[in-house]
């Protein structure tokens, strides 16, 4: 499970194998999806360099709920390959907006 807090940005260290050996993208993308699980991502995020960075804008003004989240692999031609990481995104609400 990932947590995080409304309108905050978090960093995300994201590390793929491939038959034990790290996965090191050529021609494929890597990104990072959060949404409710019946439609389009709300938001997605490129993993660069095995990181995706969640914007402050990204989170903002969604609800304080759990969420799903997965890391997709698409090849070269944007049809995705596999599906390797999912699970649940909590989004937390804010202690103190007034800071």
């Amino acid at each position: 499970m990932i947590e995080m807090r409304k309108g905050d940005t978090l960093r995300l260290d994201i590390t793929l194998t491939n038959n034990g050996e790290p996965f090191i993208p050529v021609d494929e993308q890597i990104v990072f999806a959060v949404g409710n699980g019946v439609s389009s991502p709300l938001f997605t995020c490129p993993v660069v360099e095995g990181v995706a960075q969640i914007t402050h804008e990204q989170t903002k003004s969604l609800p304080c709920r759990t969420y799903k989240f997965d890391v997709r692999v698409y090849n070269a031609n944007k049809e995705l390959v596999a599906t390797p990481l999912f699970g649940d995104f909590k989004l937390l609400e804010v202690v103190n907006n007034d800071l």
